[in-house]
């Protein structure tokens, strides 16, 4: 059985999925108490300005009557705006991803190679939903509970051929990572008390991307780590062996010549956005 090396140090990995990345529209607990109050009030002007008509009340009544058509607008206003798109994946507007300053940014890195960057729900599974982008037969549920069957299947592995040689694994071994790997899914790292192991089954919670491999090894494709500015953090080939790069520079690498990968971009310390094929003939027409 091989053992599975992975990029060096736990230190390096990630969260994903705790909040809704900062550009993505979001509706807060103040957003829903405008909504609320504002209709409220609305209603109960409307007929306290129908009871004022029938007695004969004009002058309060048009008071009524125009905190009606005042809280009216402001609650169309409060549901109308920042509303939480029911979408499971969203374009990456790329005018904004250029004019944002980061001229060597991951989006504008894989847009010149052919792909696109796509925003996911951020529900604490986003790591998983990001690489659904580039395998839509999968459901970030069922890809995540392979995820933890593979994690189990490594653990026997490691523990029964670590003291082993592998004969020929062992030029791929990466013996520091495997302890990285063992260790995180071991023992109870920053998951509120569960061992990498438990979070990865747990759905909802998020993950280190220190399991990159791991994801490599069910998906049967290279997968690929980056930060938003365009710096590789791991890389792992389709059998969960660390792939060995020149640099770590994205617009380095030759998307193209590993075939089916998937690529996850880490943003805001807390989220995960996929990538895709970008259709080019789509593309033409709108620009």
């Amino acid at each position: 059985m091989q053992a599975l090396p992975i990029p060096s140090s736990i230190n390096l990995a990630d969260r994903s999925g705790d909040t809704l990345p900062a550009d993505k529209p979001q509706v807060s607990w103040k957003r829903w108490a405008v909504r609320i109050l504002s209709t409220a009030a609305a209603i109960v002007s409307a007929a306290f300005a129908l009871s004022a008509i029938y007695a004969g009340f004009f002058t309060t009544a048009a008071v009524f009557g125009t905190i009606t058509v005042v809280s009216t607008a402001c609650a169309i206003s409060a549901f109308s705006k920042n509303s939480t798109p029911s979408t499971s994946s969203y374009g990456i507007d790329m005018t904004r991803e250029r004019l944002s300053g980061q001229s060597e940014s991951t989006s504008s890195t894989v847009y010149s190679k052919g792909y696109e960057v796509v925003d996911v729900l951020s529900d604490g599974n986003c790591f998983f939903h990001a690489a659904t982008v580039q395998c839509p037969d999968w459901s970030a549920h069922t890809l995540r509970q392979r995820v933890h069957e593979e994690a189990r299947q490594w653990l026997y592995e490691y523990e029964m051929n670590r003291h082993l040689n592998l004969n020929e694994y062992e030029s791929c071994r990466n013996p520091v990572a495997e302890d990285d790997l063992y260790s995180y899914l071991t023992k109870r790292v920053d998951h509120h008390g569960m061992t990498g192991l438990d979070a990865i089954n747990r759905n909802g919670v998020w993950v280190y991307t220190v399991i990159t491999p791991l994801l490599a090894r069910v998906l049967r494709r290279p997968v690929i780590s980056v930060n938003n500015s365009g710096t590789i953090r791991s890389a792992a080939d389709a059998n969960g062996f660390y792939l060995n790069l020149a640099d770590n520079q994205l617009k380095t690498l030759d998307l193209n010549a590993l075939g089916d990968f998937v690529l996850l971009e880490h943003i805001n310390n807390n989220h995960f956005r996929g990538c895709r094929k970008r259709n080019l003939r789509n593309s033409h027409k709108s620009g």
